[in-house]
């Protein structure tokens, strides 16, 4: 174990002035500053009804600093076009046209990593027949890699919905992991009459398609390594992945939410994966039967050091909450941690953990969206859009939902789908970028006052894949301390904010920072400082 101390020279970067028009006092918890931040784009369907199951999967999105400036930019994943937006520190501008990203289509979501170690973010895309691989070139432009790297479509109707980047087997190099949903041709069946009704028809109607799994073999290429890696067990309908690292310190823990087929819990296991999600506990509902998995989450809720999972699923589903046990046991208790019933009538696609209000202890968010555009027609008492639920968590006892106090963007409902977590403005409070399916995005600029005390911790590896992803990492204080587990995915279909945020509440001083590398070397930095931003290189303890 090697320990370093710290110098806050640059630790903290360059600060962004809210956006025009934002003030600090706020009716809520957050405002949506979209419209005054220049994000001027809009997701729809052209007044198109029905739409079929492909068309309401919707979009992602994703938090990247593709110009390394220090400040987060955003892409949106869109239909017919993408866009990328530039932070400039006061607002954002839309620089796709010179961005190198382009190419039209129905894209769904969105993987952010530095596959190929050169210090800026590359960016994976998926939709229907789509699966494009952009590598950043430093210059602020985008190559499209995806013919090089070998990690295309399948063909035409290929559904890609999640991925993530981990590296699957601590070599220092990014994998890359691809879900699939269902098998969806011109020729499947597009609606199904509900009480005469002609909508989309349900999942339940299609064959599984599967995950691939791609490993990284540098010089820009991979190679499939699904069945190497044992990931041709999963049961297929994929449309949430979630990584975290492994107990064993090899590899990750990888779980891919699943709709209406049980969920995977892919395990390390000598040189391969094992599928323990049955084993495990997370497979299935608290009754015992399939849900209609969407996103899913790591985090801990209650402090305990062990990474537990949100999963987010249709309505009449209570939203599950696993309890992580240890040994690789989980138990269900969404329920009487109070977010299975507020949630059931709902059709949640991200579940993510954040914690808004820096206490510690994390919260979580859910968007909700129907499935079926003309649902008012055959269930009167639904509707396609629905409200965005925030959930404080109470010291890891109960969930308490805080509805329209959280700010007027949860008083009105929207198409929900994918969402991004992020810093955008660098003030130690993590904002949220939510994507209306039906509508335009909304930037809910966190406004939480007082906040609590934080640090946000941005990784560099050098043995370990340039982003740290999989590292473990401890901030310990003199009152207790805290563990998360590095993804940049996790959610429904976005990407984050490539920085740990940890809340401290009214800590006000932090002994440590030990941080276990997907590399295997852990080491430990002391006296690092609260209320800033710091960036650490493995193995030499200093800033960039």
């Amino acid at each position: 174990m090697v320990a370093v101390l710290l110098s806050t020279h640059g630790c903290k970067p360059k600060p962004a002035r809210p956006p025009a028009g934002v003030s600090t006092a706020s009716s809520g918890v957050f405002r949506d500053v979209a419209t005054e931040s220049g994000l001027a784009f809009r997701w729809g369907h052209n007044g198109k009804s029905p739409l079929t199951i492909v068309e309401t999967l919707g979009h992602g999105s994703a938090f990247l600093d593709f110009d390394q400036d220090g400040l987060l930019d955003l892409f949106l994943a869109g239909t017919p076009r993408c866009a990328l937006f530039r932070n400039t520190g006061t607002r954002f501008e839309d620089v796709t046209a010179k961005s190198g990203i382009s190419g039209e289509g129905r894209h769904i979501g969105a993987a952010v990593g530095d596959y190929d170690n050169d210090d800026d973010p590359d960016l994976f895309v998926t939709g229907y027949g789509i699966a494009r691989l952009y590598r950043n070139d430093g210059n602020g432009r985008y190559s499209d890699q995806t013919n090089h790297a070998g990690v295309g479509p399948r063909g035409p109707y290929d559904v890609l919905t999640a991925a993530a980047f981990a590296d699957m087997d601590s070599d220092g190099l990014l994998d890359l992991v691809v879900g699939r949903y269902v098998k969806f041709t011109p020729e499947s069946l597009q609606f199904c009459s509900y009480s005469g009704i002609k909508a989309g028809c349900g999942v339940k109607n299609y064959e599984s398609d599967r995950p691939s799994v791609y490993r990284n073999l540098g010089l820009g290429r991979f190679k499939d390594y699904t069945r190497n890696w044992g990931f041709e067990a999963s049961r297929g309908k994929n449309l949430g992945v979630a990584v975290r690292a492994s107990d064993s310190g090899r590899g990750v823990v990888i779980y891919l939410a699943n709709d209406e087929e049980p969920c995977d819990l892919f395990v390390p296991s000598g040189t391969t994966y094992r599928n323990d999600g049955q084993r495990s506990g997370t497979a299935f509902g608290r009754d015992g039967l399939t849900q209609a998995g969407m996103g899913a989450d790591w985090g801990d809720f209650n402090l305990d050091g062990r990474a537990d999972l949100v999963v987010a699923t249709y309505q009449t589903e209570p939203k599950p909450l696993y309890r992580s046990d240890g040994a690789g046991l989980y138990s269900e208790v969404g329920g009487p941690m109070g977010i299975a019933a507020g949630t059931g009538p709902y059709i949640a696609w991200t579940a993510r953990f954040f914690d808004y209000d820096n206490d510690r202890w994390p919260d979580l968010l859910f968007t909700n969206g129907h499935t079926q555009d003309n649902v008012s027609k055959v269930e009167p008492d639904r509707s396609y859009p629905q409200p965005t639920l925030l959930y404080h968590n109470e010291k890891g006892e109960r969930f308490v939902e805080i509805g329209g106090a959280a700010g007027s963007a949860f008083r009105e409902s929207i198409v929900g789908r994918g969402a991004s977590f992020g810093d955008y403005d660098n003030d130690g409070r993590l904002d949220v970028l939510i994507v209306d399916d039906e509508g335009t995005p909304l930037l809910l600029h966190n406004e939480n006052s007082p906040p609590g005390h934080w640090i946000g911790i941005r990784l560099y590896g050098r043995k370990s894949n340039r982003d740290g992803i999989g590292a473990r990492v401890e901030v310990v204080t003199k009152q207790g301390k805290l563990v998360k587990d590095h993804q940049l995915a996790g959610g429904y279909i976005s990407a984050h904010d490539p920085r740990l945020h940890f809340g401290l509440g009214d800590w006000d001083a932090i002994e440590k920072i030990v941080i276990r590398w997907p590399s295997g070397k852990v080491e430990t930095v002391l006296g690092p400082p609260v209320d800033h931003y710091v960036s650490i290189e493995e193995g030499a303890g200093r800033f960039r």
